[in-house]
């Protein structure tokens, strides 16, 4: 019998600069076929659910970007995400250019703005 491979669910809030960081790594390593992009609107009606539900697999408050890595294991905060995918695939994330651009210019401000 064939088993299906699991394609790892990235959870990314909208205009969330850290969901956003992990997702330019993803894209600029060349990674997006490893993932199945979860946009969750905190306007929509559904974000309070989809949050209940990383709160009750992660163990503590949802916070974003979280990834279920594997089935039923799951991994959040976005260094420690391109972390885990840097070593996975052998990437050195200091030799992105873009993410490079946006963690030393956008980010930190976006973060202060985010806040």
């Amino acid at each position: 019998m064939h088993q299906e491979t699991f394609k790892a669910k990235a959870y990314l809030k909208e205009g969330c600069p850290y969901s956003f960081k992990y997702l330019l790594f993803m894209t600029e390593a060349g990674l997006l076929d490893h993932i199945d992009v979860i946009r969750c609107d905190p306007e929509s009606a559904s974000f309070d659910a989809v949050k209940q539900k990383l709160a009750e697999a992660t163990g503590h408050e949802a916070t974003f970007p979280t990834v279920e890595i594997a089935a039923q294991r799951y991994l959040s905060d976005s260094d420690k995400l391109i972390e885990y995918y840097a070593k996975s695939c052998n990437i050195d994330p200091d030799k992105l250019p873009t993410l490079c651009f946006y963690k030393e210019t956008l980010f930190p401000q976006l973060v202060a703005l985010h806040k």
